[in-house]
C-alpha cells in the first residue's frame, strides 16, 4: 500500500467515527446557553458537519482510487 492509500483509509475511518459520534451524542451540537433556540442551531451545525464529512470522505476515496 502506498502512503496516499493509507491516508485515504484513515480519512474514511475518521468520517465514519465522527458521524457515529454525532448520531449518538446530539447534545454536542448544542452550545451552552442556547437550549431554547435548538432548531436553527442544531440544523445548521448538522448540515455543516454532514457536508464536511462528505467532502472528507470524497477526498479519501480520491486518494485510494488515484492511479499513478
Amino acid at each position: 500500500m502506498k502512503n496516499k492509500e493509507i491516508l485515504g483509509y484513515i480519512l474514511i475511518g475518521t468520517c465514519l467515527l465522527i458521524s457515529l459520534f454525532f448520531s449518538f451524542n446530539t447534545d454536542a451540537l448544542i452550545p451552552n446557553g442556547y437550549e431554547l433556540a435548538l432548531n436553527g442551531i442544531v440544523i445548521s451545525k448538522a448540515i455543516m458537519v454532514g457536508i464536511s464529512i462528505y467532502l472528507t470522505f470524497k477526498i479519501g476515496q480520491l486518494l485510494i482510487k488515484k492511479k499513478e
